[in-house]
């Protein structure tokens, strides 16, 4: 199993590379964008590690409920008073899918949430993975295009 820990600036270059391979380019991050999630809440930034670097990483941040980070976009700060926290990104290498890694680490950011006195959480499910979220009491809200070319699901739950 990949060992979890906090991102760091450092590990930015691997996020990126790994974004790039899982998601539609409409659908990546900024570098600066993902920087900026580290710096105002280094504990919603997680990654898993195997013996071959980075294979799995997760952010979250505390924002008002409906919430949606855009992308490419830095999040200037966390909002006064927010009431929901947001999961804004995932992915697992292809050499860690099927080993519970994903799971691991959403695992690991719903406890920070909970940690953190959230009881509402949202995401913005991308490229069928509902069902990966429906498994954590996800449940859609409504459907939209988050980016060019894809196709999207508001999703929340009630932790």
């Amino acid at each position: 199993m990949a060992e979890l820990r906090l991102l760091t600036p450092a590990d930015l270059a691997s996020v990126h590379a790994l974004e790039i391979d899982a998601y539609l380019p409409s659908l990546h991050e900024s570098v600066e964008a993902l920087a900026r999630l580290i710096a105002l809440f280094p504990e919603g930034a997680l990654g898993a590690f195997d013996r071959h670097g980075l294979c799995g990483f997760i952010f979250g941040v505390p924002l008002r409920r409906g919430m949606a980070l855009d992308l490419r976009s830095p999040l200037r700060s966390v909002p006064d008073h927010p009431d929901m926290f947001y999961v804004h990104d995932i992915a697992v290498a292809d050499r860690c899918r099927g080993q519970g890694v994903g799971s691991a680490l959403a695992e690991r950011l719903l406890a920070v949430a909970r940690e953190r006195g959230f009881s509402a959480v949202e995401l913005v499910s991308v490229q069928d993975s509902a069902p990966f979220w429906e498994r954590f009491g996800f449940r859609p809200v409504r459907t939209f295009q988050y980016a060019p070319g894809a196709v999207s699901v508001h999703m929340a739950v009630t932790l």
